[in-house]
């Protein structure tokens, strides 16, 4: 298993019984996302050098790429052939990106799925919160991966006032494991509206980007 830590200096309040996260290599482990005490489902995985080479002609030739389209399952690859631009290696990147549509369709029992496939050159989300989604699938194909806040008692309304300002904001997170996603990582996060109670979303922000990182990130969500 790799390391996904970011932090490897625990808080002293810290405990294993207060993670969040499972992490497996087997697709079936994105199923536990149905228990109440997981937030997060990891699976980890290696992206095969037919996928990384579409990877990198993206990155070289469109940046700023962005995707962002419902996308019912019968007709995944179909649009997806459309949409993205040509490449010897693109099918190989179509049957990826279909293999998880079918997956996060399969899981939730949907006829459609919210895509948005993005080429990011700035943080999209700096600060940490709460997504108001039943639930998101995320997977950073390329650079840095997503980062949360793996505890079970993390104090909502003290996180919204502490985020008026970026010093309070980075403040608040050193009290907690910060954790991130490794690329090729496939994570779903659980959000504020999985359930009755409104408690459930996953604390989580966007990695901050240096001067010519690029992220290509993934999204799928219900919709």
């Amino acid at each position: 298993m790799r390391a996904s830590t970011l932090s490897t200096d625990l808080p002293a309040h810290f405990s294993i019984r207060q993670s969040i996260s499972v992490v497996g290599h087997e697709p079936e482990i994105l199923s536990r996302v149905y228990d109440d005490s997981v937030k997060i489902c990891i699976l980890q995985r290696v992206l095969s050098a037919n996928i990384k080479q579409y990877i990198a002609y993206l990155l070289q030739e469109y940046v700023g790429f962005e995707l962002a389209q419902p996308i019912n399952i019968v007709h995944i690859r179909e649009r997806l052939s459309t949409w993205l631009p040509q490449h010897h290696a693109l099918n190989a990147f179509i049957e990826d990106v279909s293999w998880l549509v079918e997956m996060f369709a399969f899981l939730f029992d949907l006829e459609s799925v919210g895509l948005r496939l993005n080429i990011l050159t700035k943080t999209m989300c700096p600060r940490f919160h709460t997504d108001k989604v039943p639930c998101r699938l995320i997977t950073t194909y390329a650079g840095k991966g997503t980062e949360w806040l793996n505890n079970k008692t993390i104090d909502r309304i003290m996180l919204a006032a502490c985020n008026e300002s970026k010093e309070e904001a980075e403040a608040f997170a050193k009290q907690y494991l910060i954790q991130s996603l490794q690329e090729g990582d496939i994570a779903l996060f659980k959000g504020e509206r999985w359930g009755e109670q409104n408690d459930q979303g996953v604390v989580h922000r966007s990695p901050a980007l240096g001067r010519n990182e690029t992220r290509l990130l993934l999204t799928l969500d219900f919709a």
